[in-house]
């Protein structure tokens, strides 16, 4: 077993480079096998990266989602977008959020995924008529049809046309962008104002009640449980932004995979999503905030200290459950839409194929976005 502190003259890649290394899996591998709980001194982060120690992690109840004295990222304060930041219950812990967490879990669950990517291929057909499938279009794409599909099978009017399904896809991008700690002034005030914009369309796009659908009787639910209704309508905006980035980034790993030819003949588009989300998967890492001192993997960590949890690295030994890739976290901040993005990130592959997008040509040219947590391709 190797030392529990890493020193700043370990190799280049380090747990946040790896995200856009071109190959970081046997680092990963190297980590989870034989640092599975660690401090980076030059970070300042402890990291987890076996497949015990994630899931310790992720279970462990002083381990929270944000750090207690800032809820929102400071960058984020005092704006549109930090109010609705600030409302997520996927960044929140604690039993206030738990109410409307369990009226929108079983809102995803009721999705059938089949049903889901039976509509994103009907929507795919709005939203590249008549256009060539350049690398800029597919890029587009990754970032739209998942988004899109998602809120119209929530019942929101998004396939009116082409216009406003890319209007919303586009505010739903730049209010997940602004999140990036790696976000410029230009990206926060963009996804202020993405966040206002957001909020005023769904105000007006919500049917008055009494109605029916997904959405009227969640808030409806919602009401009878003396839920905020500004909290409810934060976290339908907050379903849309989990189905923009992580399903994009998914989709255009996909088909990355496809290109490098590597593929068995026959694979269907859905069935290689899924064996992506945990070869390559989306969300490569996580981070979770001590609330108080506490035992953590065999060590003594600190109220405030910070710990970067890879679920890529856990990825690389195995799977939380044999079935879920960890690239959907673990705990009580699991993302409930799992089988969900894996549907809609095959079904825009899918989509893309049809409209000839070539993955060869797409592997040829290609880096990854800036980030710090996502491993997003964008095709050149």
């Amino acid at each position: 077993m190797l030392p529990a502190t890493v020193s700043d003259a370990d190799d280049a890649i380090d747990p946040l480079s790896a995200v856009t290394h071109p190959d970081p899996y046997p680092y990963y591998r190297e980590l989870a096998m034989h640092r599975p709980f660690f401090r980076d001194q030059r970070l300042g982060l402890w990291v987890a990266a076996g497949a015990q120690e994630v899931a310790a992690v992720l279970s462990h109840p002083e381990c929270r989602v944000r750090p207690p004295a800032q809820p929102v990222p400071p960058a984020l304060a005092g704006t549109p977008a930090g109010d609705l930041f600030g409302r997520l219950i996927r960044m929140n812990d604690g039993a206030a959020h738990a109410p409307l967490k369990g009226l929108l879990m079983p809102l995803l669950a009721a999705i059938d995924p089949s049903a889901a990517a039976h509509r994103a291929a009907a929507l795919a057909a709005l939203l590249a008529a008549g256009t060539a499938m350049s690398a800029e279009r597919v890029n587009g794409f990754l970032f739209t049809l998942p988004v899109v599909t998602l809120a119209d099978l929530l019942g929101l009017p998004v396939a009116v046309d082409r216009d406003m399904a890319v209007a919303v896809a586009g505010h739903v991008a730049a209010f997940a962008t602004a999140q990036s700690p790696l976000a410029d002034t230009n990206a926060v005030q963009a996804g202020a104002g993405a966040a206002q914009w957001l909020a005023i369309w769904l105000a007006d796009a919500l049917p008055p009640a009494p109605a029916s659908g997904p959405l009227p009787l969640l808030h409806q639910a919602a009401h009878a449980a003396g839920i905020d209704a500004q909290a409810v309508s934060a976290n339908i905006i907050g379903l849309l932004v989990q189905a923009c980035e992580a399903t994009a980034a998914l989709a255009g790993n996909t088909l990355l995979q496809l290109g490098r030819g590597t593929v068995p003949a026959g694979t269907v588009p859905e069935e290689l999503a899924a064996q992506v989300a945990v070869s390559d998967p989306p969300v490569q890492n996580t981070r979770r905030f001590l609330a108080a001192d506490a035992r953590l993997c065999g060590h003594d960590v600190k109220a405030g200290d910070a710990v970067l949890v890879l679920l890529a690295a856990a990825s690389c030994i195995g799977m939380a459950d044999g079935k879920r890739p960890w690239t959907f976290g673990d705990g009580r901040h699991t993302c409930p839409g799992d089988r969900l993005a894996q549907a809609l990130a095959g079904a825009t592959v899918r989509a893309l194929l049809a409209r000839g997008a070539d993955p060869a040509a797409l592997a040829r040219a290609f880096r990854y976005r800036p980030s710090l947590n996502a491993r997003i391709p964008h095709f050149c």
